[in-house]
């Protein structure tokens, strides 16, 4: 009896066990993290606002695609020992939301200066777009959202809280990191959406043929007018030949008179 109320003791407290480490399991899982952090505290696009109204937060937004080789390789340069813990305390004073896919938001707003990707948006806590925030040390001119080092994203965030005057502790003022000079490759820099390089050559080629023929229109209008002005020149030909014959009628009359 006692054997039989020992193992009816066991097999309960081994399923609490196994259900906590499951528990367990899911808190360190974080689904929103997608490689960006799991010890951050991600929050979903649509809940971002009303969570930074209600905390009276900043919002980092990343945007990036699963098929991105730029993204992949900021998530791995992100896993730096030198910037994860500051990033972690940064992360603290920030709405955190990173959208993956079809995740982003859909808004010209969140697309200042295009739609590639990885790009990195400060926004207040009504989801406005900070645009003096970007990336000072782009390394593409037309991509100034776009960031390769852990150092300038964490410097940017910086940037944010001071202008807000929010004082972090443990962290000295102006001890800003300094970015590692990645190397690059050639699947390094920020990328357009899949098929939109080639909307975009079919939309030049498209103004080019504008081009083409707004040219071609110009320079008939200008044969036009170059035949309407030797038409032109013709008829004054033909007026000034028909003044002289009259003059040289007139001059025969009156020489017949003058003889009479």
């Amino acid at each position: 009896m006692r054997v039989i109320l020992l193992f009816a003791l066991i097999i309960p407290i081994s399923y609490v066990i196994s259900d906590k480490k499951l528990d367990i399991k899911e808190i360190y899982q974080n689904p929103l993290s997608r490689g960006y952090g799991e010890d951050i505290e991600w929050v979903k696009w649509e809940d971002a606002i009303e969570t930074a109204l209600e905390l009276n937060k900043p919002i980092f937004l990343l945007i990036h695609k699963s098929w991105c080789h730029a993204c992949k390789a900021l998530k791995k340069t992100m896993q730096q020992s030198n910037a994860r813990k500051a990033f972690k305390k940064l992360s603290e004073y920030f709405v955190m939301v990173n959208t993956e896919d079809d995740e982003e938001p859909y808004e010209e707003e969140y697309r200042p200066d295009g739609k590639y990707v990885p790009r990195l948006l400060l926004l207040d806590k009504n989801g406005d777009l900070l645009p003096q925030f970007k990336n000072k040390k782009a390394e593409y001119k037309n991509y100034a959202y776009y960031y390769s080092s852990p150092a300038d994203i964490l410097n940017s965030m910086k940037e944010v809280l001071g202008h807000f005057g929010i004082e972090v502790p443990d962290m000295k003022k102006g001890d800003k990191l300094k970015p590692l000079k990645p190397v690059r490759k050639q699947e390094d820099g920020p990328e357009p959406p899949k098929d939109e390089g080639k909307k975009e050559k079919i939309e030049e080629e498209k103004v080019e043929k504008k081009e083409e023929k707004v040219e071609k229109k110009k320079d008939e209008k200008k044969e036009e007018k170059k035949e309407e002005k030797k038409e032109e020149k013709k008829e004054e030909k033909k007026e000034e030949k028909k003044e002289e014959k009259k003059k040289d009628e007139k001059a025969k009359k009156e020489a017949k008179k003058s003889e009479l």
